[in-house]
């Protein structure tokens, strides 16, 4: 009989988890994917949003804000790159500026820092933004940082400190159930396993309406919106310094979105997007032609607002497209708290866009709720901190002086676009929850994320994988279930071909 069990662990349930090793619980969480962050959150942007967009009196504006300033905290405690760079909210012409009020108004309602910016101060804010810009909406508190490296660090600290993880357990059934004193306590069946347990989280992003309507008779729609990103290279990442966007807009193909943007990364690229489309399936991740025209054409017109270097888009420069979908309750908010028809069962659904930022405000609300249902008593061993080597492509030569002094490994690099060693490929894989396949590598290491996109270090990531998990290179996979990259031996004796 677990206290809790976590449905989810995606960005919110590793919050969740986490937040829940402060106390003195057995916790599990089940995730049904191949990976820790395999669903909504590894295709999140990374933008820390300061809380200026959400309708004032919704959840999402009660948690975004303080969201973001627990997001640069917990990024301080778990050693993850972040960058309080600010974003930028240009408007072109009247229609945009009567939205850069509204959301300056929003902000205000919101307690966000946030001010409309007009020539000539503009130009002292953004020197070499587009002359075609009116004014742009300044908002200092808004940022940038790494969803999955945030989510794996939240996973890896709840991990430290106690918590069990079980991957590839989809929850399949809930039991809701009494005991001799009346008190609810569940049965979930997940992964061909049964487990107790006292309480239920419910975090399951995408799925998150299948698992309250599981339990509660008051359902919700998950409606997955797909949005698509562009990936561009280092080439003219350093003329970015902060986050770009345009008003809220509809798109010429369909679709809204809360504004085009151009975003820089804590890596040293750049992200274009994105897109909004409906689709049925949660789990869609497939890129189209059609998105990525839609995002390239808006910024091969919008190029000439930005302040980058050159006239035109620089289309040699797009090295690699991912996309996912958002969460997107018909709510039309994010859906937290205890079902009133199932006591026990508390929700953290339908968590769209800004439900990255806003996750451990979140995950400390449901938390606070499960503790108080359990008169859980605080874990005074709880460790905030996680141990990370620095990575090598942000080393000093003295300091790779020494770190190959103490590991050879460090001495070979496996991944030249983006200078990953083969001692930080060896440790993502042994790490707490590690890798396990060449995505999973790749997400922790950022080897295969470059020019090249893996084209050179690929092979030598899938000998690594065998070396230290034992495997046959057929059974190496590039992201879990049944996506083997060698799918036969071609020949018999010594080797593969």
């Amino acid at each position: 009989m677990y206290d809790v069990i976590v449905v989810g662990a995606g960005v919110v349930g590793c919050s969740t988890a986490r937040e829940l090793s402060r106390y003195k619980l057995d916790v599990l969480v089940l995730e049904k994917g191949h990976d820790i962050c395999a669903g909504a959150s590894k295709a999140n942007s990374g933008m820390i949003h300061a809380g200026y967009d959400p309708i004032p009196g919704t959840n999402e504006a009660k948690f975004n804000a303080p969201g973001s300033k627990m997001m640069y905290e917990i990024c301080d405690e778990l050693d993850v790159p972040y960058e309080k760079s600010g974003t930028t909210v240009f408007a072109t012409d009247e229609s945009g500026m009567k939205e850069l009020r509204k959301l300056e108004g929003f902000a205000r309602e919101n307690h966000v820092e946030a001010r409309i910016v007009e020539p000539p101060e503009l130009y002292e804010l953004q020197p070499n933004i587009g002359e075609d810009v009116k004014a742009v909406l300044w908002v200092p508190e808004g940022g940038i940082t790494t969803p999955f490296s945030v989510t794996f660090a939240l996973a890896e600290n709840a991990h430290h400190n106690g918590v069990a993880f079980e991957k590839e357990a989809e929850v399949t059934a809930i039991e809701k159930h009494e005991d001799a004193d009346g008190k609810p306590w569940f049965e979930v069946m997940a992964g061909g396993k049964t487990y107790q347990t006292r309480i239920i989280i419910n975090c399951a992003g995408g799925c998150s309406d299948k698992i309250n309507n599981m339990v509660s008779e008051d359902h919700y729609h998950i409606i997955p919106r797909f949005g698509a990103h562009v990936v561009l290279d280092r080439k003219i990442s350093d003329k970015l310094t902060t986050t770009l966007m345009e008003t809220p807009h509809d798109l010429p193909g369909g679709g809204h979105t809360k504004g085009m943007a151009i975003i820089p990364t804590t890596g040293g690229t750049m992200i274009l997007g994105c897109d909004a489309t409906e689709v049925d399936d949660p789990d869609f991740t497939a890129t189209r032609r059609a998105s990525i025209d839609q995002i390239v054409d808006y910024f091969k017109e919008a190029w000439k607002y930005l302040p980058l270097d050159g006239d035109e888009f620089p289309m040699e420069s797009v090295i690699g497209i991912f996309g996912g979908c958002r969460p997107h309750a018909d709510t039309n908010d994010f859906v937290i708290g205890e079902a009133e028809d199932a006591p026990g069962f508390i929700n953290a659904g339908g968590t769209e866009s800004p439900g990255f930022t806003s996750a451990v405000a979140i995950a400390r609300h449901v938390v606070q709720i499960a503790a108080e249902k359990l008169d859980a008593a605080k874990n005074e061993a709880f460790d905030p901190y996680r141990k990370v080597n620095k990575p090598f492509r942000t080393m000093t030569n003295e300091e790779r002086t020494r770190a190959i002094a103490e590991n050879p490994d460090y001495a070979k690099v496996v991944c030249r676009c983006e200078m990953v060693t083969e001692a930080e490929i060896r440790d993502a894989i042994r790490r707490p929850l590690g890798a396990r396949s060449v995505s999973e590598v790749k997400l922790r290491t950022r080897a295969g994320m470059g020019r090249c996109q893996g084209g050179f270090c690929g092979p030598r990531v899938v000998e690594i994988l065998c070396e230290e998990l034992g495997l046959s290179p057929l059974e190496v996979t590039q992201c879990g279930g049944d996506s083997q990259i060698l799918v036969r031996q071609a020949c018999s004796g010594e080797g593969l071909e």
